[in-house]
């Protein structure tokens, strides 16, 4: 075995990469570290960020007065609605659901619809009623315009009223498709 070198002078004569493996290592930990700070970065901004929700949707409309060419009008008390009565419509801004209440009385008996949109079926159809307390759920979209069609057989018109008539809407998934 005299040819055979000793274990020892062996390895010291092989070259070694601990430069190229050193420098290699010092990358993947500057990379890591970048990607851990701009992670933290981003978990900061998220949580310290102002968390502001959108502002709910609603109307409460009256309606007491009847016309015989309009119906009943609807009236808001709140000019600061988001939402807004035009043409005795309530226009609607946002797509997704709606919560919906419609409470009266009549001083005669009525056929009621509550409609959203032209060639759809109604939201409510009653028939010969006195009263109406109805609570509902509606998908309206945007451009929707929710009205109230009162219609009766007698001939008074003029004598046709409804005590505490309120018609109320509350969007109930804010966030989805709006337009102000």
């Amino acid at each position: 075995m005299e040819g055979v070198q000793p274990l020892d002078q062996n390895v010291g004569n092989t070259p070694r990469p601990r430069f190229e493996k050193n420098k290699l290592l010092l990358v993947s930990s500057a990379i890591q570290g970048l990607g851990l700070l701009l992670c933290l970065t981003y978990i900061c901004l998220h949580l310290f960020a102002p968390q502001v929700p959108p502002p709910i949707q609603s109307i409460k409309v009256q309606f007491t007065k009847y016309e015989k060419e309009k119906g009943f009008i609807l009236t808001s008390q709140n000019e600061d609605d988001i939402i807004k009565v035009q043409n005795n419509s309530i226009i609607i801004n946002c797509d997704g659901f709606y919560l919906i209440s419609l409470k009266a009385y009549f001083s005669q008996e009525v056929n009621i619809s509550l409609h959203y949109r032209k060639g759809q079926r109604p939201l409510l159809v009653l028939s010969k009623i006195r009263s109406v307390n109805s609570v509902m759920v509606a998908s309206l979209a945007f451009k929707d315009k929710v009205y109230l069609n009162v219609t009766t057989h007698s001939s008074f018109y003029n004598s046709l009223h409804a005590n505490g008539g309120e018609l109320i809407l509350i969007h109930q998934n804010p966030g989805e498709f709006c337009v102000h």
